[in-house]
């Protein structure tokens, strides 16, 4: 079983190799408004490698930070650009997982790389730090391991945690950024 050190280190391994092999981009003209601001100030970077059929956006992960950890949300266009909007996730999934840890964003980016689906449609990874005691609060309500990974759901048809989630948001307790 891996351990957090490995995902660490896988990550940004990938991160790495992606930099590598990455294509130019001849235009940032079809990136959403909020992505376009984020490669062009260097908060994301471009890893599309040759004959993809998307353009890749990654950044390494954040720092640890203590009292907070991390979680992940794969999420589609619609769901991040209400984010990067309202500073709030909408009510809009009836599970809506948030995934704790390293090994929480590569089961996140399995969605974008199609080794896992749903109909929502994946085509980002958002990193939120979050303060612990709202991540253990929320893994009391409801927590189920995927792919060895704790999955939290906020939405109506599991934990309902979404509230308490969008109010640490809100309050500046949970932050966020795209990975």
């Amino acid at each position: 079983q891996p351990t957090m050190t490995d995902y660490n280190h896988i990550i940004e391994e990938e991160h790495q190799r992606g930099l590598k092999v990455a294509v130019s981009l001849k235009s940032t003209s079809y990136l959403l408004p909020h992505e376009r601001s984020l490669y062009e100030s260097g908060q994301i970077q471009n890893i599309t490698h040759s004959g993809s059929s998307a353009i890749w956006l990654s950044a390494l992960s954040g720092e640890h930070v203590p009292g907070y950890t991390y979680v992940y949300r794969p999420m589609g266009d619609r769901e991040v650009c209400y984010l990067v909007e309202h500073n709030q996730l909408p009510d809009t999934q009836p599970y809506q997982a948030i995934i704790e840890g390293q090994v929480g964003r590569c089961y996140a980016t399995k969605y974008l790389t199609g080794k896992k689906w749903t109909d929502t449609h994946p085509t980002t990874v958002v990193e939120f730090m979050c303060p612990i005691e709202l991540i253990e609060t929320l893994k009391n309500i409801q927590i189920k391991v995927e792919d060895g990974a704790l999955s939290m759901g906020l939405g109506n048809k599991a934990g309902g945690g979404l509230p308490m989630f969008n109010t640490s948001l809100a309050e500046a307790k949970t932050t966020y950024r795209i990975v």
